[in-house]
């Protein structure tokens, strides 16, 4: 039976993220090193996109901050309407897969010129590319109309950006090729455990997906994903704000997402599942299998950084998505009213 194009978007993306590799590397190596150099003597970095865009910036902004850069990922329409007044004195990172999303236009045209402009994204042809002071192509391949493998690959430009940041660009590059091979292992097992997210996914409750630091990127990717691609309601949060109060709605309905890649908030995490199980919630957690963690049902990740953690963590994310889409009787990676690049703040054009 031939996949439907969103599996087979999922498929490439190790072959996607070779490519963005080659490029980052290779033909857009100075352009990479143009715009780490800019950061590094930035007072402060604002990180903008939206939609996939903008969660694939969160875990930049976590990695910028761990060392001590005062950086900041801002939603564009926020940025463009309430706080870029505050920001002057900043370098902007504006991301956009497409480069012509409304909201990233019209920043553009408020900001040009007043400070230093880095654009990422995957048209090189775009508004962004050509405006902006610095432009970095991501180069990963095209995806069908959900952001699969653009998301996986602006998520990697992000990281080797930052990593020539802290001048350690080398280094990663070394790392991001030997884990490519348990990416391809990791999305074959999950295509071919497809249908094992049928009892998960029954009753139709919304899904939960809970994170922190890089991870809650993943968490506002994911619950993006059952969005566009199943039309489902799901709810991306901190896993931190669901114990403040959200926690109250767990029963034997729930059913809930918990990434927990090896870090400093791991246990925290697993404490969080763990209680949630107590609660009679149905709860998957999404990292390396910790023996220490009873009782709960896990997608294992192999244990790699846990800046790269959310290159792996997303792929049992994209797979139930496309599985809760078949269930419904989708046609899978079509879209009902969202144009593939939003060209308007007001009207959907229909």
């Amino acid at each position: 039976m031939k996949l439907p194009q969103l599996a087979e978007d999922i498929q490439a993306q190790p072959a996607s993220l070779a490519c963005v590799l080659q490029q980052q590397c290779g033909k857009g190596h100075v352009e990479l090193l143009h715009a780490a150099s800019l950061l590094r003597s930035a007072n402060r970095v604002v990180i903008t996109g939206i939609g996939a865009s903008m969660f694939a910036s969160i875990p930049l902004e976590n990695l910028l901050c761990s060392h001590g850069i005062d950086a900041v990922a801002i939603e564009a329409a926020e940025l463009l309407h309430y706080r870029s007044k505050a920001y002057r004195d900043a370098v902007v990172i504006m991301v956009s897969r497409s480069g012509e999303s409304i909201e990233i236009v019209k920043l553009l045209s408020t900001l040009k010129g007043c400070l230093p402009i880095i654009g990422v994204t995957n048209d090189a042809a775009s508004t962004l590319a050509r405006e902006v002071d610095v432009s970095l192509h991501a180069g990963s391949l095209p995806d069908e109309m959900v952001a699969i493998q653009s998301y996986t690959g602006t998520l990697l430009t992000l990281h080797l950006l930052g990593m020539a940041v802290l001048e350690e660009l080398g280094a990663a590059e070394k790392e991001v090729e030997a884990i490519l091979p348990g990416l391809s292992s990791l999305i074959a097992i999950n295509l071919d455990e497809l249908l094992g997210w049928d009892p998960f996914l029954e009753g139709g409750a919304p899904v939960h997906l809970l994170g922190r630091g890089p991870s809650y990127g993943s968490a506002l990717e994911g619950a993006l994903l059952f969005q566009e691609t199943a039309k489902a309601p799901a709810i991306g949060m901190s896993a931190a704000t669901f114990r403040h109060g959200p926690v109250e709605i767990v029963d034997q309905g729930f059913r809930g997402l918990i990434f927990a890649p090896q870090g400093c908030t791991c246990d925290l995490n697993l404490a969080l599942a763990q209680d949630l199980v107590r609660f009679g919630g149905r709860v998957r957690v999404i990292g390396p299998q910790n023996a220490d963690a009873s009782g709960l049902e896990w997608f294992s990740m192999p244990s790699v950084p846990e800046m790269l953690a959310p290159l792996f963590e997303i792929v049992p994310v994209q797979v139930a998505a496309l599985r809760l889409a078949q269930l419904k009787g989708m046609t899978v990676g079509s879209f009902r009213y969202t144009p593939r690049v939003t060209r308007d703040e007001a009207t959907f054009g229909c």
